[in-house]
């Protein structure tokens, strides 16, 4: 019965999905940046694609040979000499900002090809297109063997009504053009999940079974504590996101060794924030970093005030009357803060010198539906906050957990002992993983 349901199509999954939105590998992270600010609703990435032929159907494109040589061939399908190589969220570009490279020269940093924030992608190759008449089996391989990002092509049939919600008239235009017309979408881990979850009984008696019993409780989780400096997990920040997980920010437990769980980062935590959380996150500690996030459209004078003084003391700006020409360096502190702080606003004075900032806010309503604590950014709109990571006891079951996730929209759950104590994670792949292996036992 289970293999019967897997050999449903990839199709049959991507039915109303709408056509990714894309960036050339070409771009730049400011183009990257530009392109998240220009998306409303809950659109909170944008795909990175890499075309080796620019030309139209049917005329001689060049083509590189295995051997190294290039001759000329038909290109009877643009859309085919396309390739996801990855995709951009604004954790990876907060990441990006962060460093101690960025921090020196944001504008350089801003300029830097979008690829820069792909590495990982490049590296482990998360990304894999996926025919539309591939079986649900084979996505399930492909997950098991680590695949993280799934592309299909939409079918032709009916192309008008994969409208992207939230896709200005300007990236409309842009998804006609791109790929030679060929729309393309996202298959997530979470679409797999639902749709099993429909048929979850014959996977039986595995969903009823304790996550402790299924031995898919991760234990070596990726933490912080609140009171170290959050810039010292970027590293594994920027794994969690490529592997849909997240960073646990923790404190000292009364039993020794034992950690309580405060909060978590992870690319749902800060698809809402602005760029100035760049800032926050490489200078504040990971207690205070949680704090700034939420209140990011409104922060304090005193977050604020605290951030600068950091910045200059990670800088080295705290000496700088010590250097000889004391009114330009003050003068380049001053710009690069200016520059920081302008980021999110639309800004056309610094557009000659390359401080300006990229157009728009950056507008995501959060998923969360239990939240009711609201508030309203310069720009009119309305910012949903998390009230806390989603956590469920070891023995809880599994289609419990998956519900939970499901309902909350979160690629994962924190697992916490009955003392509260933090214990570890399950992850949608690690789901999905276990009900691979229930088909081929």
């Amino acid at each position: 019965m289970a293999i019967a349901l897997l050999s449903s199509v990839v199709a049959d999954l991507t039915v109303g999905k709408p056509a990714l939105v894309s960036l050339r590998t070409t771009a730049s992270v400011r183009d990257a940046l530009r392109a998240l600010k220009l998306l409303v609703g809950n659109v909170s990435e944008i795909s990175v694609w890499e075309c080796v032929c620019v030309g139209v159907p049917g005329v001689n494109v060049k083509a590189h040979r295995s051997n190294g040589d290039v001759g000329e061939q038909k290109s009877p399908y643009l859309h085919e000499k396309c390739r996801c190589v990855g995709k951009v969220c604004m954790q990876k570009i907060l990441c990006h900002l962060a460093t101690q490279q960025s921090l020196c020269n944001p504008v350089e940093a801003l300029q830097e090809p979008v690829t820069a924030l792909l590495s990982d992608n490049f590296l482990h190759m998360t990304v894999e297109h996926v025919d539309p008449q591939a079986s649900l089996l084979e996505v399930l391989q492909l997950i098991e063997a680590g695949v993280q990002n799934l592309v299909v092509p939409i079918m032709n049939h009916g192309r008008r009504c994969y409208s992207q919600k939230g896709v200005t008239n300007e990236f409309s235009n842009h998804l006609q053009k791109s790929h030679g017309g060929q729309f393309f979408c996202w298959l997530t881990h979470e679409d797999v999940l639902r749709f099993l979850l429909g048929s979850i009984s014959v996977f039986s008696p595995v969903p009823m079974t304790s996550i402790e019993d299924l031995g898919i409780i991760r234990t070596d989780i990726c933490l912080v504590k609140v009171d170290e400096d959050v810039v010292s997990a970027l590293e594994s920040i920027k794994a969690a996101c490529m592997e849909m997980s997240a960073v646990a920010v923790v404190e000292d437990a009364e039993v020794p060794g034992a950690f309580n769980l405060v909060g978590d980062i992870s690319c749902t935590t800060l698809q809402a924030c602005n760029e100035m959380v760049a800032l926050a996150l490489a200078t504040l500690s990971a207690g205070d970093f949680l704090l700034y996030v939420e209140e990011c459209w409104h922060p304090t004078e005193v977050a604020m005030e605290l951030i600068r003084k950091k910045l200059h003391e990670k800088l080295g700006w705290e000496n700088i009357e010590h250097d000889g020409d004391v009114d330009v360096n003050l003068d380049k502190v001053n710009l690069m803060l200016q520059n920081f702080e302008i980021w999110e606003e639309s800004s056309s004075d610094g557009e000659d010198s390359g401080l300006e900032s990229p157009t728009g806010p950056h507008d995501l309503s959060r998923k969360w539906p239990y939240m009711h604590r609201h508030s309203s950014s310069k720009f009119g709109m309305s910012h949903k906050h998390r009230s806390g990571p989603i956590f469920c006891n070891p023995r809880s079951s599994l289609v419990a957990v998956l519900l939970q996730a499901l309902a909350y929209r979160e690629h994962y759950v924190w697992v916490l002992r009955d003392d509260g104590t933090l214990l570890g994670i399950v992850t949608f792949s690690d789901i999905l993983t276990l009900m691979f292996n229930c088909v081929n036992i």
